[in-house]
């Protein structure tokens, strides 16, 4: 797992089984090689917190990076959960206790490959977009043609292309549109003793006569990206098919949808509600049944109940006949 960091690019022979994993091995290490990308780069897409969870299930793996990071005993270290072990890795890096480049040097290529997010591998390959690279800026420009170079021969020597895939995605038309006339004279003399030897002249024999390396001096970066890298990528399974990429856009469509209209129910339930309002409590029943009693009786007043005028609140005494003549004062109430 882990690598020694050193100043010069270092010779790697990926082991992984399938040539689909060896080719992503190989084309992360040689864009980190050619600083095509950077190990700054790396970590803003596996984060601390994530290298430690791909090693979840290798304790001595972890223990290693945080030995090497942070200066933690081995026998601690071995003994922290990945969660743990992201977090102290990620305070050894906040605190310029170690640097993304020392941590991505401490990972063996194929190990990123065997113990990380592949699609998100893929993503740090192409993220930046290198096949748009213009010849302005000459450095940038170079480094993308070295790129492109090295992932076509790559593809070739994994077998996730064949040079016949290869030629007809470029096309013959543009390959005698582009080439000089220098590099269409190496394939006709080719072509040629081919001829003399009574034996085919095929996609293989071209690509030899034209290597990757010369190929994209001439035809466009973008051209060889779109007709040979992009459909590669999709066929061996680092970006979903486009039929894919539609069936889950519309799963997630779909759900979003129906989840809106089950929010949208609710609210309109709730609405209802609100507007609606509350069952009036028996109580309050009660006590309007009451008030409009009340106001009934001051209307029309119940016989022997209220005072002549009606509006002073005065009731008779209990007792008391309404043949009674009543004196009204200031000061008292007399019944004579």
């Amino acid at each position: 797992m882990v690598d020694e960091k050193d100043d010069g690019p270092r010779e790697f022979t990926s082991k992984l089984k399938t040539g689909r994993e060896r080719f992503l091995a190989h084309v992360i290490e040689y864009a980190l090689e050619i600083q095509l990308r950077t190990a700054e780069d790396f970590i803003r897409l596996f984060p601390p917190l994530d290298l430690m969870m791909g090693l979840k299930e290798e304790p001595g793996l972890r223990a290693q990076v945080l030995v090497l990071t942070t200066g933690l005993k081995h026998k601690i270290a071995v003994k922290k959960t990945a969660e743990s072990a992201g977090e102290d890795l990620q305070i050894a890096l906040d605190e310029g206790e170690t640097d993304a480049e020392s941590i991505v040097a401490l990972f063996n290529p194929d190990d990123r490959v065997r113990f990380l997010d592949q699609d998100r591998l893929w993503h740090f390959c192409v993220e930046n977009e290198f096949w748009k690279a213009g010849s302005s800026n000459r450095a940038e420009f170079d480094r993308a043609k070295q790129q492109t170079a090295f992932m076509l021969t790559r593809a070739i020597a994994d077998r996730l292309v064949t040079h016949r895939e290869i030629v007809e995605g470029i096309g013959v038309d543009e390959l005698a549109t582009r080439l000089p006339r220098s590099e269409l004279s190496k394939v006709i003399e080719l072509a040629l003793a081919n001829s003399h030897k009574k034996t085919a002249f095929t996609e293989k024999d071209l690509l030899t006569a034209l290597p990757p390396d010369e190929i994209v001096r001439h035809i466009p970066l973008p051209h060889l990206f779109d007709t040979v890298l992009a459909p590669l990528a999709e066929k061996h399974g680092y970006v979903m098919k486009s039929s894919e990429q539609v069936a889950k856009a519309l799963d997630w469509l779909d759900k979003e949808g129906k989840e809106g209209d089950a929010e949208g129910e609710t609210a309109s339930s709730d609405e209802e509600t609100e507007s609606e309002g509350p069952e009036p409590s028996s109580a309050a029943t009660d006590e309007k049944t009451n008030q409009s009693a009340s106001k009934e009786q001051g209307e029309d007043g119940p016989r022997g109940a209220t005072s002549p005028q009606g509006t002073s609140g005065w009731t008779m005494p209990p007792g008391s006949d309404d043949d009674d003549d009543v004196e009204i004062t200031d000061d008292d109430i007399h019944i004579t």
